[in-house]
């Protein structure tokens, strides 16, 4: 599916980029090894973990356990955790956990690359077959975590005022001065050295399908936006994004808060802690989630989002001419 492209700019794009956008259509695998649910942990090295851990916790994070090497964290959500920051003598990220949805999937994955099935030492336990995606980063297959409950947050949306209907009366609208509830890990952006290959090593083992595709103006794509596949239950527009560079780097990770007060209030208290702000706030259009861009203290970025689209497992991809301008 080829999507006319409405945005400050796009009338400046080639008109042959945008007839070849979808001419060469990424090629889904009709069986692929499994369909992984959702983005389980990210995981990374950090030199000083105390830094790290004061800007995870200011950016809305908790910290769940620590160890003489690693610190494990989680949001309101009841997902046990989903970033760990180990020591290391180097900033670097090494890769993400991907939840299957019956151990018969980790058990094909496990036979499938001749790799052993492995006990996760980590809060919520569970079990993974680690794999190596074509760039070397980490690749987990996990099944079995214990959920944990939920940490108490808004999570209703205020009532609102518009020009014509006023629903809000005699009261007021007050956020909390204190980080962004954040309520899971939602997705990551890789640079990859070979987009056809990543692409489809993704597609082939994780089961991800391509939402929407950007390409370059002979119609070759170089840059998608994959969901997973759950079926009928609608799935976010991107849970892993992959694009054409000339190294392979983590570009962002990005974690959902409630709405745009949560992020407003999340983008006053990190400027208040003095933080280094990215970019934002704004609203995309791939995706249309509303964002807000940090960096870490060792220049990672990091995403607070909300609203962002859902699509089921039938919705047709869009192919879209490669543009910064179509992002935001």
């Amino acid at each position: 599916m080829t999507t006319n492209p409405h945005y400050i700019g796009a009338d400046q794009l080639s008109p042959e980029a945008v007839s070849n956008a979808g001419s060469k259509p990424l090629q889904r695998p009709q069986k692929p090894l499994c369909r992984v649910d959702a983005l389980a942990y990210v995981l990374f090295e950090r030199p000083e973990l105390e830094k790290q851990r004061a800007f995870l916790e200011d950016f809305g994070m908790r910290v769940v356990e620590r160890t003489g090497d690693a610190i494990y964290l989680r949001g309101q959500g009841p997902s046990p955790w989903f970033y760990c920051a180990s020591k290391g003598e180097k900033a670097r990220y090494l890769g993400a956990g991907y939840t299957v949805t019956s151990r018969a999937d980790l058990e094909a994955v496990a036979r499938h690359h001749d790799k052993a099935i492995e006990s996760i030492e980590a809060p919520g336990g569970g079990e993974r077959v680690r794999l190596h995606d074509p760039d070397g980063f980490i690749a987990d297959f996990v099944f079995g975590r214990e959920e944990q409950e939920r940490l108490p947050c808004r999570d209703t949306l205020f009532s609102t005022n518009t020009p014509a209907h006023k629903t809000r009366v005699n009261s007021g609208v007050r956020s909390v001065a204190e980080p962004s509830p954040l309520e899971k890990i939602g997705h990551l952006v890789m640079a990859v050295s070979n987009f056809k290959r990543s692409a489809q090593w993704y597609m082939e083992n994780l089961g991800l399908i391509p939402t929407d595709v950007q390409c370059v103006r002979d119609g070759t794509p170089v840059l998608v936006f994959m969901r997973c596949d759950r079926g009928e239950v609608p799935a976010d527009h991107h849970t892993v994004v992959v694009v054409q560079n000339i190294a392979p780097a983590l570009m962002h990770t990005a974690y959902e808060t409630l709405d745009l007060d949560s992020i407003g209030q999340g983008n006053q208290y990190l400027h208040w802690k003095g933080w280094k702000h990215y970019w934002g706030m704004g609203r995309h259009i791939l995706g249309s989630q509303i964002f807000d861009y940090w960096l870490d203290p060792y220049g990672a970025e990091m995403e607070h989002y909300a609203d962002g689209d859902v699509f089921t497992a039938d919705h047709p991809t869009g192919y879209h001419p490669l543009d910064p301008g179509s992002l935001y």
